[in-house]
């Protein structure tokens, strides 16, 4: 049976405001949906556009934040139990990871509060090897999502998908998903390059490690030096120090003038991303953040072939086909060693008064440019 009652929740009632420890009601599932009784949320800078930018609220208040869940099912809604709402046959008392559906643009599917909504086919039970660590399952949602996205989903470079040929992807219909194929697109993994702009953030090293779950044959990581042996850990080829002014020149230097591919997972300006595509083929670039500065000209007037920038929105609900298959995968790939959760850091327990500070404190972090030393930031709900 649902939880009923209220609960304590972190919440935003003023956009660029820091946030209000409150009190609202527990959420009831609706069809197609499950009840959370929430554990762990990860922090990420996806949070703080909601508090400062109201990104995804449609002036929705309050609202709540936090996209990386781990707990366990309370209760399902109406016809939660089909196989096309519960793919994978969830129960109650399953420990899940799961990823909230903002495109809901509503308060119950968010993690800051005690319990939570999410979609019972976008979610997965928390891999046996991490049950005893919620905390590290908590880093994947979002984190590994997103890029995976960016890199498989038709809003950024429709890639083949890396799903294995006995995946619901496969033997789906179709649908508006146009599914490419290594054997039907020609495309050779081994023989092409992804640059990753970022990758020193949590969506930058997940973005690594799709990458080489696809085969790439070179994965160029621009990131922060203290980050290069952990980025080489995960399957990056290269790693070029990000604050070096040439690098450009080092990306031709490994590839000349042959990059197609490229994945930028922090920036505001994709002026760097776009330098580095090639001159003489078109260049697509995909992006997790859009941009809001413009493209410096130096960058994009020697592109004889053109080029892409496309922006790609870090929701498996946007392109059910691809999420569905990716969450059915996702437990497998846990316990082969082929996805590897990131470092945790910091721990933030409860909802109170200091965890919301801290978590403000956190939020500010990422506004400002900055990332949390350590690894994610996490918060230990209960």
């Amino acid at each position: 049976m649902a939880a009923t009652g209220q609960m304590d929740a972190l919440m935003v009632t003023e956009i660029g405001k820091p946030l209000v420890c409150g009190r609202r009601e527990i959420p009831q599932p609706g069809e197609g949906e499950v009840q959370v009784k929430v554990q762990v949320v990860g922090l990420n800078p996806y949070d703080h556009r909601v508090r400062d930018w109201g990104l995804y609220t449609n002036g929705i208040l309050p609202m709540v934040t936090g996209n990386d869940i781990v707990g366990t099912i309370d209760a399902f809604g109406p016809s939660s139990h089909s196989s096309t709402t519960n793919p994978q046959n969830l129960q109650p008392g399953d420990q899940i990871l799961g990823q909230t559906n903002y495109l809901k643009t509503t308060p119950d599917q968010a993690g800051l509060q005690q319990y939570c909504l999410l979609d019972a086919a976008f979610m997965t039970r928390v891999p046996p090897s991490l049950s005893s660590t919620p905390a590290a399952a908590a880093t994947i949602p979002n984190n590994l999502l997103a890029p995976f996205i960016a890199l498989f989903g038709t809003e950024g470079l429709n890639l083949p998908a890396p799903f294995p040929s006995t995946s619901s992807y496969w033997q789906s219909p179709p649908g508006t998903l146009q599914k490419q194929t290594q054997s039907t697109t020609g495309f050779t993994y081994s023989k092409e390059t992804l640059l990753i702009i970022g990758a020193s953030g949590n969506c930058g090293k997940y973005g690594v490690q799709c990458a080489r779950l696809a085969g790439f044959g070179r994965i160029i990581a621009v990131a922060s030096p203290p980050h290069a042996e952990e980025l080489r850990s995960y399957g990056a080829t290269h790693v070029l120090d990000r604050h070096a002014a040439d690098v450009e020149d080092q990306v031709r230097q490994i590839v000349c003038d042959e990059l197609i591919y490229g994945l930028d997972c922090i920036n505001l300006d994709h002026s760097l991303a776009l330098s580095c595509l090639s001159n003489h083929r078109k260049g697509k670039l995909t992006t997790l953040v859009p941009g809001q500065i413009p493209v410096q000209a130096s960058a994009t007037e020697k592109k004889q072939a053109g080029w892409e920038d496309r922006f790609s929105q870090g929701c498996g609900q946007k392109q059910p086909e691809l999420g569905r298959a990716f969450w059915e995968c996702l437990g497998g790939w846990v316990e082969e060693g082929r996805i590897k959760p990131l470092k945790r850091g910091e721990v933030i327990k409860g909802l109170d008064e200091a965890a919301r500070k801290r978590v403000d404190e956190v939020y500010d972090l990422y506004r400002d440019g900055g990332c949390p030393v350590g690894g994610q930031v996490h918060v230990h709900v209960s």
